[in-house]
C-alpha cells in the first residue's frame, strides 16, 4: 500500500480491471504503477486508458503531443509523469534540449514548438480561462482550433494521472530510472 493505495495486479484488481491490465501488459510489456493504482477503479483505468488512446489520435505529431505532455506536467508538477514522459519523449525521438527546457520550466529553441509548450503551461496553469491574445499567438505560431482543443484532450488525460500520482504517490517504475524529476515546489496542499 502506497498512502492507503494498493498497486494492484490481475489478481488483487476488480475483475473488471483485470481485463485491462492484462491488455496493457500486452501493449506495453509491463503493467506501469500508476495503471496497478487506477485499477482500483475499473471507471478511472478505463477514462485514462481511453483518453491515452485517443490522444493518439489528435492532430499533433508524436513530437508536438509529448511537449504538450511535459508542459502539463511541469504545471501539475507530477514527479512521476515527469520521470515517465522525458523517456517516452526520448522515444519519440524529441530533441533532448527541447526536454531538458521543459523539464526547466524554460523556452524551448524551437518557436513554434515553443508556442506550443506556452499554450499548453497557460491552459493548465489558468484551467482554461486563456485571453484571446494568447490563442491568437498560438495560432500564429501554425496551429488551428482543432489543435487548441486537441490540448484539451491531453490536458484531461493529464489531468487524470497527474492527481492520481499525487494522491497516491506513485512510485517510480524501473524504465523511469536516470529521468527522475524535482518540480518547482509552486504547488502547495490544500488547506
Amino acid at each position: 500500500m502506497i498512502n492507503g493505495f494498493t498497486l494492484h495486479d490481475t489478481n488483487t484488481a476488480p475483475a473488471a480491471s483485470g481485463e485491462m491490465l492484462n491488455g496493457i501488459q500486452k501493449s506495453w510489456g509491463f503493467v506501469p504503477n500508476l495503471h496497478r493504482i487506477l485499477a482500483q477503479s475499473p471507471a478511472a483505468l478505463e477514462a485514462y486508458s481511453t483518453l491515452w488512446g485517443i490522444a493518439e489520435k489528435t492532430s499533433f505529431t508524436p513530437q508536438e503531443r509529448n511537449i504538450v505532455y511535459l508542459a502539463i506536467i511541469y504545471e501539475n508538477e507530477c514527479t512521476y509523469c515527469m520521470a515517465g514522459h522525458t523517456n517516452l519523449s526520448r522515444m519519440a525521438k524529441v530533441e533532448p534540449e527541447a526536454i531538458s527546457a521543459v523539464r526547466e520550466g524554460r523556452p524551448i529553441a524551437d518557436a513554434k514548438l515553443e508556442a506550443l509548450r506556452q499554450f499548453a503551461a497557460k491552459v493548465t496553469r489558468q484551467r482554461g480561462v486563456v485571453s484571446q491574445a494568447e490563442v491568437a499567438a498560438f495560432k500564429a505560431a501554425g496551429y488551428d482550433n482543432q489543435a487548441v482543443l486537441d490540448v484539451l484532450v491531453l490536458a484531461a488525460t493529464k489531468l487524470i494521472s497527474n492527481y492520481t500520482n499525487h494522491l497516491a504517490e506513485t512510485p517510480n517504475d524501473s524504465f523511469m530510472k536516470g529521468a527522475e524529476w524535482n518540480p518547482p515546489g509552486k504547488l502547495k496542499p490544500a488547506a
